[in-house]
């Protein structure tokens, strides 16, 4: 079993535990491989959440850092047991984040703590002048969080304020918005996995009456009595979904199936059943991920939701990443990638697929 989209209550404030239980949870829980995925610093005070009231810019970078470095400390103390992949969720608010996900990806990046009052260091890192050499990302979630600065998942208080402030209260505004920030995100990063490709969707039963806007992309979703849980696409949103699915498509990217919608409320995994059935209905890459905030979470809903879904879906195999040094493992298949060397993306894990039945939890045990 894999994911590779987690949180730890040590470097994320919304989150719970420290990254080291975290880890023991996907142990216990047998996956094979986990992705480490905090969230990458934000540059801005703007940026900062409301729980983040007490922190500063640099406390942020001091946290990313120093995840990293726990990171490395994790990977070598229980390689035995799991494959632990280090990487990041993005934050995109402009054309400017571009450029700090791709510093964020070089290697030899220097790491000099500077504590301050608001902020104690974790345990694993001691506030020292001494110059460390921090770890290289090995892949990036791609996700989108943010449109005009303005956060969609923190609150359904706050994604109302992007209705008004962003779309104008038209929803079709806001999502188009959305999308559009999220393909500048994906042509400019071309993420290994591409996070909660609709997320726009979160707090969509709030706003009253929309999902009796537009037409139905899948006539099935109205028959299920689903509109009421997942908002219908008008045509002109439609074609910005299909453009931003072709491009991940294009260069080798894998879309999450991402749990955590169910714990949100939302009638499917991310993205929801419509965008899923065009995604398969072009050959698109699906990977699972639990987007877990604390060790309770790791393979949340994974059994019986997630398994269930992927029957109903008919997915009969689904891709999961790999670091190059197992690349050349006897009889596995390495699957081609189109990524672009400027974005760096795949220059530190393959992609590889097993069939649904294979699955741990397809297993008695």
């Amino acid at each position: 079993m894999f994911s590779f989209h987690s949180h730890s209550g040590q470097f994320c404030m919304h989150a719970k535990g420290t990254l080291e239980q975290v880890v023991q949870s996907a142990i216990d829980r047998r996956f094979t491989i986990y992705g480490l995925s905090e969230h990458m610093p934000r540059y801005n005070p703007d940026q900062l959440y409301p729980e983040e009231s007490h922190l500063t810019v640099q406390d942020l970078e001091n946290m990313y850092d120093q995840f990293l470095q726990e990171a490395v400390r994790l990977q070598l103390k229980y390689q035995a047991q799991i494959c632990l992949l280090i990487g990041l969720e993005t934050e995109y608010f402009n054309r400017d984040s571009i450029g700090l996900v791709r510093t964020l990806r070089q290697p030899h990046r220097q790491y000099r703590l500077r504590p301050s009052k608001e902020f104690t260091p974790s345990t694993t890192a001691t506030a020292t002048a001494t110059t460390i050499e921090l770890p290289q990302v090995q892949y990036i979630v791609g996700s989108l969080h943010h449109v005009h600065g303005v956060p969609l998942d923190f609150s359904q208080e706050l994604y109302l304020k992007a209705l008004e402030t962003v779309g104008k209260g038209s929803w079709e505004a806001l999502f188009r918005e959305y999308f559009d920030a999220q393909y500048e995100m994906l042509q400019g990063l071309e993420p290994e996995v591409v996070g909660h490709l609709d997320l726009v969707r979160i707090f969509f039963g709030a706003i009253k009456g929309c999902h009796h806007h537009g037409h139905s992309h899948s006539q099935e979703h109205a028959e299920a009595g689903q509109e009421s849980s997942q908002n219908r696409l008008t045509e002109e949103l439609w074609q910005l979904v299909k453009r931003n699915v072709d491009f991940v498509i294009g260069y080798g990217g894998l879309f999450e199936l991402n749990s955590r919608a169910w714990k949100k409320g939302l009638a499917d995994a991310y993205p929801q059943r419509d965008i899923l059935e065009y995604i398969l209905s072009k050959n698109g890459r699906v990977t699972l991920s639990d987007d877990s905030h604390g060790p309770d979470d790791v393979g949340m809903f994974y059994n019986p939701e997630l398994k269930e879904y992927l029957d109903l879906m008919k997915i009969e195999q689904v891709y999961y990443l790999a670091p190059n040094s197992k690349s050349q493992d006897e009889g596995v298949v390495v699957y081609e990638t189109n990524a672009s060397a400027e974005t760096g993306s795949f220059q530190h894990v393959h992609v590889h697929a097993i069939p649904t039945a294979s699955l741990d939890f397809y297993s008695s045990k």
